[in-house]
């Protein structure tokens, strides 16, 4: 199944990595927001999201993510360089990632939230930190 990527992300070499790691892996990029209102423009097209903490509108981005994964079912994952502020109970996502990401992260991170969106149960790369509520709501 084909599976468009969203990154939201405020910074532009932050941003650039990200989708040059989707693209190299087959991915197609949604679109690349760096706030709330431009996450919302680019939601109807994504089917995964990668979405930072503090993006160009403050600190929005699990907002961001309860907003793609409620209203458009779109697979969330936060990739902040906090991963400790966000606590475990998150509404939305799935878990988080440490920036910045190894390309292998990237990928592996990719091929598990793809299994979540199929129903196929593996197991999450060490590196993705599952918030408290079951993956397989997702």
């Amino acid at each position: 199944m084909f599976q468009r990527i969203l990154i939201v992300e405020d910074d532009p070499l932050i941003a650039m990595e990200l989708e040059s790691i989707a693209n190299q892996l087959g991915y197609c990029v949604a679109g690349i927001a760096r706030s709330f209102e431009s996450a919302r423009i680019f939601a109807p097209r994504a089917d995964i999201a990668l979405v930072d903490v503090n993006l160009a509108d403050g600190a929005t981005g699990p907002r961001v993510a309860q907003y793609l994964s409620e209203e458009f079912a779109v697979s969330v994952v936060m990739v902040t360089g906090n991963p400790e502020a966000l606590g475990d109970a998150l509404s939305g996502p799935i878990g988080v990632v440490s920036k910045p990401a190894k390309p292998a992260t990237i990928e592996a991170l990719l091929g598990f939230v793809i299994a979540l969106r199929n129903n196929t149960p593996i197991a999450p790369p060490p590196e993705l930190r599952l918030f408290s509520r079951s993956a397989r709501d997702c």
